[in-house]
């Protein structure tokens, strides 16, 4: 079972990972040199940060088909640290991006220890929508000095490279903009052309209807691998232009330059820093990539294990990052992450596991120590299309117009997260856009959706609102809350029902009960317990009745636990797991029927949460070869076997590591104890045969145990 989930419908493959990671070699190479020239570091240092880190991933990452590597984001956010603390010179600016590489790597370690895998459920999807849209048109913006042919120093805000090239548009340079503009063009032709759709699409189009359209067909997948590659295109197509350039005598297009490497290089971080620099600000940026890298990866690589159906593990994972950017930070590198479109080329050509990310990183190597005097001949604007092109793909303009149909208050959040992100620096904004999600979402809380309700036909209760013809209780009104009961919606709820309950009177109703229908109440704190204590209190003041129905599970043994049954019991109140029994009460039905029921359904849920205590905790002795973690069949036959205090006579024997995860229960003994219902006394399997290790079953005395490790 553990093969079949590691597998999943993708099996292994040498000659996918070989072409794969070939491929993808081929198309990082260009693209890890635009990165670094987008990060304001030498280009080497790109190709240096696609070595190391993609190893050290493959070894440690359990995701199989994610490329590593460079992007785009993290190069944006790399230079905007970089630029923060004022580093202009090359030496300073590597010093101070291999140190950012090992304080990313040190914060996802320590993540990964602490297990907080759990921190991708904490980013909303439209604040991080609007985060890489706003990166992406800062980057866009950034490259345009290259692709212009404009000289421009480095800016730290976003609006001051605008003004720069609105102030100096009549510095541009012709051959550069043909060269650079052509190039564009075409990466952006192919990546309109590659995401069409199906040829039914491309049949109805006016403009792709003349270019292949069959997927079959061999033109289509000859266009389509020239689309995959089109950064090895654009670096062809640019160097030998650039060659024709300096031929024909042009020499005002720019050049890469000399290339200051000499095959690997290693160091230690810090060894290059400059006094006095602002480590707090390094420390912040390093946390911001390393939350940032983590979601880039689990987004696109969570995406391609899903449609694989193999597992991995999100923890694992921050450690796999953590590593890589240490390593990279070693040799000279700067922070990485997982790749969009390298793991979805990964995939589509073939990857099946981390093996192809191995030759990839083997493909580069090769590139360190054999092409740095090709690339010194290569025009800057021949790099930049692979960077704008990169940085329009992570601008989803559809989101924001969903969030401005579906939801202005979310509308906002996403706009506030992207003027900041342009206004100051992508790290405020993803900071200022979490902080209002956080509000936004403590808003709905404390303002959550109170509603009267009816009864349909069906015998369901509905919102008056939308249910205009449902019927009312005669003499008791039922209201429901959608949020969980807390201390920031208690007070709310309360004057709802005293309202509900006015409004009824005022239309010459006599009310006696006060229904909650708790349907959508997940959990109630201790405010929220207290204030339905002072609710069934003043009610019986007035001569009516609390009765709180349609309880979930744990909302009733939270109940319960906290003492409220009693309370509302004491106040003439009652608690009922479903509407029927509430509305037998009001006509006068017995509620101790109720109260029978709910107890059950306490006792289900308390049992329920032993024994899944029990699974996750209980450990198992071994002997024989089991100690070994070979598999092995166990009896435990009865109590005599038991030491008097509870725990097995043989709890000496060392467990392995993960004894409890290979742990397989059959119960042997009296037909009605073997798994199936119905289990003794409403127990489950697991829960019995706990108990029967912990000698809590007095009946199980001849009942052996085979436990399979």
């Amino acid at each position: 079972d553990n093969d079949k989930a590691t597998m999943g419908l993708l099996p292994y493959s040498l000659t996918g990972d070989l072409i794969a990671g070939l491929t993808v070699g081929c198309m990082l190479v260009p693209q890890c040199l635009a990165f670094a020239l987008l990060a304001g570091l030498p280009v080497q240092v790109g190709l240096y940060a696609s070595f190391a880190p993609l190893l050290v991933y493959a070894a440690f990452g359990t995701i199989r088909q994610v490329q590593p590597g460079p992007t785009a984001l993290m190069s944006l956010i790399t230079g905007q640290a970089l630029d923060s603390l004022g580093l202009t010179s090359e030496t300073d600016r590597v010093g101070g991006a291999m140190f950012v590489a090992w304080l990313v790597g040190a914060i996802s370690i320590a993540l990964s220890i602490f297990r907080f895998g759990f921190i991708v459920d904490f980013m909303s999807h439209s604040v991080m929508s609007a985060f890489c849209a706003a990166a992406g048109v800062t980057i866009a913006t950034s490259q345009l000095k290259h692709l212009l042919g404009i000289k421009m120093p480095r800016y730290e805000y976003w609006w001051e490279i605008v003004a720069h090239l609105i102030e100096h548009i009549g510095e541009t340079d012709g051959p550069t903009i043909a060269l650079g503009g052509t190039l564009l063009v075409i990466l952006l032709f192919l990546k309109q052309w590659k995401g069409v759709g199906s040829e039914e699409t491309r049949r109805k189009s006016l403009l792709w209807r003349w270019f292949p359209k069959r997927k079959t067909n061999r033109g289509f997948r000859a266009l389509k691998l020239v689309a995959d590659m089109s950064s090895l295109l654009s670096v062809l197509v640019g160097w030998f232009w650039g060659l024709a350039y300096r031929e024909s005598g042009i020499t005002s297009v720019n050049l890469v330059g000399k290339v200051k490497g000499e095959g690997l290089t290693f160091a230690l971080p810090g060894k290059n820093l400059p006094d006095g620099m602002k480590l707090d600000t390094l420390l912040s940026s390093a946390a911001v990539m390393a939350v940032v890298g983590f979601l880039e990866t689990m987004a696109v690589g969570g995406k391609f294990a899903m449609q694989a159906r193999y597992d991995f593990d999100p923890n694992q994972e921050l450690l796999a990052l953590g590593l890589a950017n240490c390593a990279g930070g070693l040799m000279a590198g700067y922070p990485t992450t997982g790749s969009f479109s390298r793991t979805a080329v990964n995939a589509m050509f073939g990857a099946t596991s981390l093996v192809a990310c191995t030759i990839s990183s083997l493909l580069v190597l090769f590139a360190i120590f054999v092409l740095l005097d090709v690339v010194a001949e290569l025009p800057l604007c021949s790099l930049t299309p692979i960077i704008i092109q990169g940085a329009m793909g992570v601008v989803n303009v559809h989101d924001f117009q969903m969030a401005f149909k579906a939801s202005k208050a979310e509308f906002m959040v996403m706009m506030s997260t992207f003027v900041v992100s342009l206004g100051l620096s992508v790290k405020e904004g993803l900071l200022v856009g979490f902080v209002l999600s956080v509000l936004k979402t403590m808003n709905e809380l404390a303002n959550p959706n109170l509603a009267v309700c009816g009864r349909l036909p069906d015998k369901t209760f509905r919102d008056l609102r939308n249910f205009p013809n449902a019927e009312q209780l005669e003499n008791a009104v039922v209201v429901r809350m959608d949020a969980r009961v807390s201390f920031a919606n208690s007070r709310k709820m309360k004057a709802f029902c005293f309202q509900a309950a006015r409004v009824r009177e005022k239309n010459g109703d006599k009310i006696e009960y006060v229904i909650i229908d708790g349907k959508s109440i997940n959990h109630v704190d201790l405010t929220g317990c207290e204030m339905l204590e002072i609710l069934a209190e003043t009610l019986k003041g007035r001569g009516q009745h609390l009765i709180l129905a349609n309880l979930k599970g744990p909302v009733s043994t939270n109940l319960w636990t906290a003492g409220v049954a009693q309370k509302l019991h004491l106040y003439g109140g009652y608690l009922c797991i479903d509407m029927d029994e509430a509305i037998d009460i009001t006509k006068g039905g017995d509620p101790s029927q109720a109260s029978k029921r709910l107890g059950a359904l306490v006792r289900s849920v308390e049992k329920a949460a032993h024994t899944q205590k029990a699974a996750q905790h209980h450990h198992v002795p071994l002997c024989g070869n089991a100690a070994k973690g070979n598999k092995s069949n166990l009896l435990m036959t009865p109590r005599s076997n038991h030491s008097t205090s509870g725990s097995p006579a043989s709890q000496n024997v060392k467990l392995p590591p993960d004894a409890e995860n290979k742990i397989e229960i059959k119960v042997v003994g009296p037909e009605e104890l073997r798994p199936g219902p119905p289990p003794l006394s409403g127990e489950t399997r697991a829960d019995i045969v706990t108990q029967i290790l912990d000698d809590q079953i007095p009946t199980a005395e001849d009942l052996p145990v085979h436990l399979t490790i």
